[in-house]
């Protein structure tokens, strides 16, 4: 595990070091991770020009941290989506997650936050599978493909330095494409009519089921462990993900 820790934390300077390339000033790194409470990225190692936002829980979970202010999104060492062959394939809690009947990964959940705060998706990598999905979700943003899937626990992968090498030269494009305009922020009509059902090892748990089923806005939509929420914050739905992660890792 640790060797795999600096393995993302040098995947994320690389992002760090492409965008500063391309004129990026300010760079603020969100820990997605949740398999140990979002505390991965090894802090003395990060670049220093970095703020770093892990632990748990934190409001709006991976997207903690996005403001109006900033300008552009990029996700590192993504999963595909729930029920694709994707490496460690997931969705948060979620066996399946939609907004307004589009289907969002947790790539296109957090394009989903910052597009109302006007905040463009612009790079996203991970294995060949979450690379193309997020492509048809989002639209051709910047994309690098670190490993090739052969199921959810096996892959060919490419070696270190190439990722750090790709890594750089697409967040200098991200950054580039992002400053011309051609990349923009992902828009969705509100309200935003939120369906989601649970993961089944979770909709086993009746305890998990039934206090998901208790939280403000949350109504039964459905089949056993699906819900509906509706709003018309894309920040409250991610609020409403905090509440919901909070309750399945039980810490």
């Amino acid at each position: 595990h640790e060797r795999f820790r600096q393995e993302l934390t040098d995947e994320v300077n690389a992002v760090i070091a492409g965008a500063r390339a391309a004129g990026a000033t300010q760079f603020i790194v969100n820990e997605g991770h949740g398999g140990t409470l979002f505390r991965n990225v090894l802090v003395d190692q990060l670049d220093e020009e970095a703020i770093l936002i892990r632990g748990y829980p934190k409001p709006i979970v991976m997207s903690t941290g996005l403001n109006a202010m900033v300008d552009a999104i990029m996700i590192v060492g993504a999963h595909a989506n729930a029920g694709t062959p994707g490496i460690i394939s997931h969705n948060f809690a979620f066996d399946s997650f939609t907004v307004n009947g589009k289907v969002l990964s947790e790539a296109g959940i957090a394009a989903f936050i910052g597009g109302e705060m006007g905040v463009p998706m612009a790079l996203a990598s991970g294995d060949d599978v979450l690379t193309a999905e997020t492509r048809e979700m989002l639209g051709p943003l910047e994309t690098v493909t670190v490993k090739t899937a052969f199921g959810r626990s096996a892959a060919a992968v490419l070696p270190p330095a190439t990722v750090h090498r790709l890594l750089r030269q697409t967040s200098a494009r991200a950054v580039r494409r992002v400053k011309s305009g051609e990349l923009r922020p992902l828009k969705m009509e509100k309200p935003y009519q939120v369906r989601f059902c649970l993961r089944k090892s979770f909709t086993e748990d009746d305890w998990v089921r039934e206090t998901i089923g208790r939280l403000q806005g949350v109504s039964k939509d459905g089949g056993r462990g699906c819900f509906a929420y509706t709003s018309d914050s894309a920040e409250a739905v991610g609020n409403l993900l905090n509440e919901i992660e909070w309750i399945v890792l039980k810490p």
